[in-house]
């Protein structure tokens, strides 16, 4: 079993990157259970999860292993392997509370996700997009500054998915219901926030921007 030292450095590592365990265990490559495992220390951690930290978050191992502190990183996740794909974050907040108005779009930075990860859940590099969340309305499910992943290939609204939609000029990161009589509820987490409801979407301008498949969230 690791020492509570370590794990604890593993764990401050991913909280400091503002990462989920999901997220976290696809930037290196292996499964959330095993992450899971490692921080409450029911799992050995091996030589290739410490080079994995080594070479995609820029720590040191020896400090790792030793009674100092845990060890610095860079913002920038190591992308040299073609393991791994950039994907682009969009200069855009959507609101997890009454809707954020929608401005530029432009690419400002990118963040590096498994290409395994990806692969085993279908998702495309090339319609992917990172955006970040504003406001309270999605929590505890997403908090205010947590990014979001986002499929932009996936616009078909299925019942009790997270979506990112664009409608009133406004962009929303909602829980989807569908009601009776072609209408859409918007639905928040935070039962402060009253459900929206759109009748005849597209009649009403509604437009799906992407599915939620991934949030980075720090604990």
């Amino acid at each position: 079993m690791p020492s509570h030292d370590l794990t604890s450095k593993i764990k401050e590592i991913r909280s400091k990157s503002g990462m989920s365990q999901d997220a976290f265990a696809g930037i290196l490559g292996v499964s959330k259970s095993k992450i899971q495992n490692i921080e409450s220390g029911k799992q050995r951690v091996d030589h290739d999860f410490l080079r994995g930290l080594a070479v995609h978050f820029t720590v040191d191992i020896n400090a790792l292993l030793t009674d100092s502190p845990a060890p610095p990183q860079t913002d920038d996740v190591n992308c040299t392997s073609n393991q791994f794909i950039k994907v682009p974050r969009l200069e855009v907040e959507a609101s997890a509370g009454n809707g954020s108005e929608v401005s530029s779009e432009a690419g400002t930075q990118a963040y590096a996700f498994n290409r395994k990860w990806l692969d085993k859940r279908g998702l495309k590099p090339n319609t992917l997009s990172v955006i970040s969340v504003r406001g309270d309305s999605m929590e505890p499910d997403l908090n205010d500054g947590d990014l979001v992943l986002i499929d932009l290939a996936n616009t078909d609204l299925a019942d009790g998915k997270i979506y990112a939609v664009q409608y009133s000029g406004n962009l929303f990161v909602k829980r989807v219901q569908y009601i009776p009589g072609d209408t859409v509820r918007l639905v928040s987490r935070n039962a402060q926030y009253a459900p929206i409801e759109i009748k005849t979407p597209e009649a009403d301008g509604v437009r799906v921007v992407g599915r939620v498949v991934a949030s980075m969230h720090e604990w």
